[in-house]
């Protein structure tokens, strides 16, 4: 009984444990390149929604809906794929409330899937209650 037991948790720990997201798409990177995000814009557009991504020199800049808001932000590498940012400036058309966006901010990123035209990112939403994701197109 015990060498059948053994040898079912060897069979068991043998097998790859793969992540939950990755290689979503047919043509993704085996390794996810990070590179993409030092110089380059992303963006995702559906009919009532765009966002767009640049990436240059250690800083990103958020763009939401047709510049209705702007959010410049530096950013500091904690490994390849793992980045953090923080909100240096803020420029809207609008009010917004104070708990979505501030001058000082930090979020916490990571690259985890890359394609030759996209990039997924995750990060802590909600109060940093749940992880979401952003798929963005390269442009």
């Amino acid at each position: 009984m015990k060498i059948k037991f053994t040898l079912f948790v060897a069979l068991l720990f043998s097998f790859a444990l793969q992540s939950q997201r990755r290689n979503d798409f047919p043509y993704s990177d085996k390794i996810p390149n990070c590179d993409m995000i030092k110089n380059g814009t992303f963006s995702r557009y559906s009919q009532d929604n765009q966002f767009k991504v640049k990436f240059s020199d250690n800083k990103m800049t958020e763009i939401y809906g047709k510049n209705t808001v702007t959010i410049e932000s530096n950013i500091k590498m904690l490994s390849k794929c793992k980045f953090k940012t923080e909100i240096k400036n803020i420029k809207t058309k609008y009010k917004m409330p104070d708990s979505l966006f501030y001058v000082g901010k930090k979020t916490e990123y990571e690259v985890v899937e890359t394609g030759k035209n996209y990039i997924i990112y995750d990060y802590r939403c909600n109060e940093g209650k749940n992880i979401c994701s952003e798929i963005l197109e390269k442009k």
